[in-house]
This record gives C-alpha cells, structure tokens and sequence, in this order.
C-alpha cells in the first residue's frame, strides 16, 4: 500500500509518478525494472519516493491495482440482461470494452506480462489476490447468468469459473506477446473468438450449439 503522503499528493504529480513507474515496468518486467530510473522520469528525489512507496514492490503493486481500478472504471458492469441471448450479448460487449481500454493503455500488455511471470517472489502475493479477485468476479457473472439459463449448472461454479479463467489466461499469453502486430481488424474481431471459446465451455450444449448455428455478432 503507498503511504499516505502519496495519496495526499495533487492527482497530476500522482498520476505522473504511476505512469513513469508503468512505463519502465511494462518495457523491462518487475525485475528488471530500475528504481532510479523509474525515480528519474517521475522527476521526484529519491527521498520522497521512499516517503511514498516502502519499496520498488509497493510502488508496482500499486500501478498494477491503479490499471485494474481503472479499467474496472472504463468497462463498466455486465450491464442488463433478461435471457440467456442477451446474457451473452453483454459479456461480449463487456470483452470488448475491456479490450478498448487496453488498446488505449499502450503499458497495460507489458504490465501483464510482467504480472503473469509473478508466480513466486515479492509479488507472488499480488498476483494471488489479482486472480482471487478475477475469480469472485468471474463466479458473480456465472450466477447471474444461471438465473436465465445461459450458464450450465451441471459443473460447479467455482470449477467453471477456474476453468474459464484458465482458457482466459491462455488467450492472454498468446495476444500479449502478438498486441503490436495485429491489424485493426484482426483486434476487432478478438472478442467474438473470446466469447466462442466462452460459450462452448460454459454454456448448456442446447444453447451452445443455437449460438453457433445464429451467432451473437452478425
């Protein structure tokens, strides 16, 4: 957690601190990042930092949970539904959101990069609250979606959800690696993919197969 004298900081010398701090995490990982360097472009001495930040993992912890925040700001709720059509229809629409806001946040690729290779270390805790968070998420969407028959019931929630999130981070370490080269049309066209991929192991096989032959995005 920063302390507080960042937080009391004006919002534009804050929010110029985390994008110098983003900038050098999402072009040379957590560890390879530079303190000084991230410092310098900040244009703040190196004292203050520490009056802000206990550390370089603090600082990237919360430059992780600053893009989380606000793409959870951009993309907004699932917004409404009222069967199993337009359920899916909204989580369509909720990807490519999401996918927007990452198309305007050139940094975002590269801290997740970064935030997939946490698996041990001073951000291993991170990276576990990140998909606990995911995951909560990711079961609230699978209940609502019950409720009008677009979610199947014969597998559990919580093992759907990790088994949705599983073929989310596969998706998420072919496309990083692949943002910069894809053309628009290729971008436009990703969540359509997602959501295919999305229907086919989370949806009754009834739905799933009506969804396939009259898809969502004509």
């Amino acid at each position: 957690m920063p302390r507080p004298r960042f937080t009391a900081l004006d919002p534009a010398k804050r929010r110029a601190i985390l994008d110098a701090a983003a900038d050098v995490f999402a072009s040379d990982g957590f560890a390879g990042a530079s303190y000084n360097q991230i410092i310098a472009r900040a244009g703040v001495s190196k004292g203050a930092m520490y009056y802000y930040f206990d550390d370089k993992a603090d600082l990237y912890r919360t430059v992780i949970r600053d893009v989380a925040e606000r793409m959870k700001s951009a993309s907004g709720g699932l917004g409404e539904f009222v069967d199993a059509r337009s359920f899916w229809t909204a989580v369509r629409a909720l990807c490519a959101r999401m996918l927007a806001f990452v198309g305007e946040e050139p940094r975002l690729p590269g801290l997740a990069k970064s935030l997939l290779a946490a698996s041990e270390g001073p951000l291993a805790e991170e990276l576990a609250q990140t998909i606990d968070g995911m995951r909560a998420y990711t079961e609230a969407l699978l209940d609502g979606g019950r409720e009008v028959g677009a979610v199947r019931d014969d597998i559990p929630a919580p093992l759907l959800a990790h088994l949705l999130m599983g073929l989310g981070e596969a998706f998420d370490r072919w496309l990083i690696p692949r943002w910069q080269e894809l053309e628009p049309a290729e971008l436009i066209a990703l969540p359509e993919r997602l959501i295919e991929l999305f229907v086919r192991v989370a949806a009754p096989l009834k739905l799933a197969v009506e969804l396939a032959q009259d898809p969502l995005y004509e």
